[in-house]
């Protein structure tokens, strides 16, 4: 059962007709998919003029970036360490694994449109994409760099596969939150085991390392 597509909030309550018509293209391009949503419909549910969109956006290819980038951008804390963070390999992935599931949250049924649709961007379009999203993988795939040269991490292992690879299974477990089905698990005791999964096939093992294993 594929999830219920993201309620729009009361008109006329949500602030300027920018945040109205950004807000109102979600929900339409989630509910009506990025090719047959129209210009017409998103000014029709945001309750603004269509001219006003297209003086704000000039197009629906404007605007698809700037909902992408208004629902999806990455905080600074996303791609940035706390001062004084160290290299604790478990802490890295834990980090990127939390960040990434709490943003696929944000409007999973988008998301999962990009997906279905994809291979009918243009390439601007798929420029765009990427610079919304790469960041924070960029960011990740630093800090592994980081601790293979530090000597945490095996110097075999790709980061750029294993970002993907988290990537992949968080954006699985949170699909599985939204089907009713028992799982017997928790959001938490998924991340955990993902997080568990590629330390323990990246890291340097060390004494500190399997003292703390044996102490959970």
């Amino acid at each position: 059962m594929a999830a219920p597509p993201p309620k729009l909030l009361p008109a006329k309550s949500r602030g300027s007709a920018r945040a109205r018509l950004l807000d109102a293209a979600a929900v339409v391009f989630a509910r009506d998919g990025l090719a047959a949503s129209t210009t017409r419909e998103i000014a029709r549910t945001a309750e603004v003029n269509e001219v006003t969109l297209f003086r704000l956006f000039q197009n629906k290819q404007n605007l698809l970036t700037a909902v992408l980038e208004h629902v999806f951008a990455p905080s600074p804390a996303d791609i940035t360490e706390a001062p004084g963070a160290g290299l604790d390999l478990s802490q890295i992935v834990r980090k990127y694994a939390v960040n990434y599931a709490a943003n696929l949250g944000k409007n999973l049924a988008l998301r999962r449109v990009l997906i279905g649709e994809i291979q009918h961007f243009q390439e601007h379009e798929l420029m765009a994409i990427r610079g919304i999203f790469e960041p924070t993988r960029q960011y990740l795939i630093g800090r592994l760099r980081a601790a293979q040269d530090a000597g945490l991490a095996r110097k075999d292992a790709n980061p750029a596969i294993i970002a993907d690879q988290i990537n992949a299974m968080v954006f699985m477990g949170v699909l599985k939150t939204t089907l009713p089905l028992s799982r017997g698990y928790s959001a938490r005791d998924y991340i955990d085991a993902c997080v568990e999964t590629i330390v323990r096939a990246i890291e340097i093992p060390r004494a500190g390392n399997r003292r703390k294993r044996a102490q959970r």
